[in-house]
């Protein structure tokens, strides 16, 4: 009996815990962006240059249908939850390795963009627009 009581209380507390864990809602997917690797090919209107990242370029996932973002910066993977809707992507919280590498030169400004409280989007011609306050902050393509 008492193993039966504590197999039953393991399964009480898993249960619990799993549904502490948020998720979004998915409000919208747009097949022309989700699950796409993006590369990020200008920074705050800056050209970014294979060079200056020897971990790979900026790369980021709009995995609008599960309601999360991932990529790397660079340098760093991040990882984290966001919603979407027809115009914008609101990130949630987001998480990131924390290697030590040189010439990250955008690093901390890319993470101040992904914790903005709205980045409307525009893709025209298989270019992918950013903007925080109307200001563009990335260009991305898609990587081939």
């Amino acid at each position: 009996m008492k193993p039966t009581i504590a197999i039953a209380a393991c399964l009480i507390i898993i249960t619990s815990a799993c549904n502490t864990i948020k998720k979004t809602e998915k409000e919208y997917v747009d097949n022309n962006i989700n699950n796409i690797a993006w590369g990020v090919i200008s920074f705050k209107g800056k050209g970014l240059h294979t060079d200056d990242f020897p971990n790979g370029d900026p790369t980021i996932i709009f995995d609008m249908q599960d309601g999360k973002i991932n990529g790397n910066d660079g340098c760093n993977s991040f990882m984290g939850l966001a919603n979407y809707t027809k115009d914008y992507i609101k990130p949630g919280p987001i998480a990131s390795t924390k290697m030590a590498c040189p010439n990250t030169t955008i690093q901390s400004d890319f993470y101040e963009v992904l914790a903005s409280d709205k980045i409307t989007y525009h893709l025209v011609n298989g270019v992918l627009r950013l903007y925080v306050n109307d200001a563009e902050v990335m260009v991305l393509k898609e990587k081939q």
